[in-house]
C-alpha cells in the first residue's frame, strides 16, 4: 500500500498581507529573528496552528529540562526521521551556532551516522522511537 501525502497550497503570507493576530506574529519573528522563516508564513494561514506550535516550541526550549545541545539533538533527529531538509538545516545552523553542538555530533546527525557521545546518541535513538511510534 503506498503512503498518501495529503498537502494544502495555501500561499506564503508576509506581514503586509496580513491583520490582525497573524500579522503580529509575523512581526513578533521578525524582530526576534530577524526575518519571518518561510515555516511561520506558511503556518500563519491558521493563526491558532501557528500560535500552537510557537507555545509549544517556547515550552520545549524553557521547560523540558534539557540543555541546549539535547534540545538540538532533539530536532536533528526528528528532523532526519521525516526527510525535511529544511528542518535539518534550520536546525543544523541554531546547532553550530547557538547551541554549540559538538562538530563530530552534528555531522554524524546530518549524515544519518553513529554519534559518537553515548548519551546524545541515546537520545537521538529515543527521540526517533517516539516520533515513529506516535509516542506509543
Amino acid at each position: 500500500m503506498t503512503a498518501t501525502i495529503a498537502k494544502l497550497d495555501l500561499p506564503s503570507q508576509t506581514i503586509e498581507s496580513t491583520s490582525g493576530k497573524a500579522r503580529e506574529m509575523l512581526e513578533t519573528a521578525k524582530a526576534r529573528l530577524g526575518f519571518v522563516p518561510k515555516m511561520y508564513a506558511n503556518m500563519v494561514n491558521s493563526p491558532g496552528l501557528l500560535e500552537t506550535y510557537l507555545v509549544g516550541y517556547e515550552r520545549f526550549r524553557q521547560d523540558s529540562g534539557f540543555t541546549s545541545t539535547e534540545q538540538e539533538v532533539v530536532f536533528l533527529a526528528i528532523s532526519r526521521f521525516h526527510h525535511c531538509t529544511y528542518c535539518m538545516a534550520a536546525h543544523s545552523m541554531i546547532a553550530d551556532k547557538m547551541s554549540k553542538v559538538p562538530g563530530p555530533v552534528l555531522d554524524a546527525l546530518r549524515q544519518d551516522k553513529a554519534i559518537p557521545d553515548a548519551k546524545l546518541a541515546a537520545l537521538s535513538t529515543f527521540a526517533h522511537l517516539m516520533v515513529e511510534s506516535r509516542g506509543f
